[in-house]
């Protein structure tokens, strides 16, 4: 009697054995299903979707198997899109990890790109969100960013935005994408440079690294470019740097709903009326211009002495050819760019 019970025992054990692999194993064809979970969803309404949608075909299997090895607990929100043939465990990985929609910002991008990339992916609703939000808004969260704390609140926050890849959900609150960016902000550039720049000083490096980032292609150019700039404030002259030109023109079609591009510069953007002008205006701009790494913004904190007062970049190379003199520069220009 014993031993038959064993026999049946370790049949309907071999026979659950097989169900469980065969359904884990069995693949579901799917095509081309965007799945959302919303922040918030039970697992039940997850299996539930699932299930309508066609994802799993065994709403029972995929409750039982999610429980017994806790998965049920570590799915994601998110928008995911199922375009393939799927098993169960496939199916449960991918929404393990699946982080909501990806959004890579490159160095170099300035806080209208980034806006427009945002609201292009689903991220934000409303053009302006990020464009028009100010420190002040944030001044109950100085001491989770101290940088922030001896800036103009006037200031929106070009800058800060750090080049990376970033997950969102759809239709995030604004104030927790600026919640993302000053988080990576804080661990990627502040934790590791605070001590190098003092805290009233960075946003000056800032706007310098900024600068640099836009107009000069090689990193090893940068401390001689750096050089310009405070040799040519130092004799109170204007910085004349073109990438504020463009600033100011990307702004300006952005406002207007044209393409986010420069374009070629002539004379009449020379004289365009902003504070961004520095043809125009003396000194530094009043804010960055766009989001440098930790790299660049490392070209700012040591300081070598030159002559230079003037650069241009050749077209060829894209490395920087620097003047000491206005008749060196115009016989650069007539060198390398005409």
């Amino acid at each position: 009697m014993k031993k038959s019970l064993k026999i049946a025992l370790s049949v309907l054990l071999l026979c659950i054995v097989f169900v469980v692999k065969n359904n884990l194993s069995t693949k579901t064809k799917v095509d081309n299903i965007k799945f959302i979970i919303n922040p918030g969803d039970s697992f039940n309404i997850i299996t539930d979707n699932l299930f309508k949608t066609g994802i799993i075909k065994d709403k029972l299997f995929f409750v039982g198997f999610a429980y017994f090895n806790g998965d049920y607990s570590l799915l994601k929100p998110g928008e995911y899109l199922f375009n393939g043939n799927y098993s169960m465990t496939e199916v449960l990985e991918m929404l393990k990890t699946n982080l909501g929609i990806s959004v890579t910002i490159p160095e170099g991008f300035n806080i209208f790109q980034i806006e427009n990339e945002l609201i292009n992916k689903g991220i934000i609703g409303k053009k302006g969100e990020l464009v028009n939000f100010k420190i002040s808004n944030l001044q109950d969260d100085f001491d989770r960013y101290y940088f922030l704390k001896d800036i103009d609140k006037n200031n929106n926050l070009e800058g800060f935005l750090y080049p990376n890849t970033y997950f969102f959900l759809k239709n995030t609150e604004i104030k927790d994408v600026v919640f993302m960016f000053l988080d990576n902000f804080n661990d990627e550039i502040y934790m590791k440079i605070k001590a190098e720049i003092g805290n009233k000083d960075l946003y000056t490096k800032l706007i310098l690294a900024s600068l640099l980032e836009k107009e000069i292609y090689h990193k090893e150019d940068m401390p001689e470019a750096l050089s310009v700039i405070y040799n040519r404030i130092a004799q109170n002259m204007p910085l004349q740097i073109d990438a504020t030109l463009c600033y100011i023109k990307i702004q300006n079609n952005y406002i207007n709903g044209r393409s986010l591009d420069c374009g070629v510069l002539s004379n009449v953007d020379k004289k365009l009326d902003s504070l961004y002008n520095t043809y125009v205006n003396k000194g530094l701009v009043i804010t960055p211009i766009c989001n440098v790494n930790l790299e660049t913004l490392k070209q700012t904190i040591s300081r070598i002495e030159t002559d230079y007062l003037y650069y241009i970049t050749d077209p060829a190379t894209k490395n920087t050819i620097f003047a000491k003199t206005l008749k060196e520069h115009n016989a650069n220009i007539q060198k390398y760019l005409k």
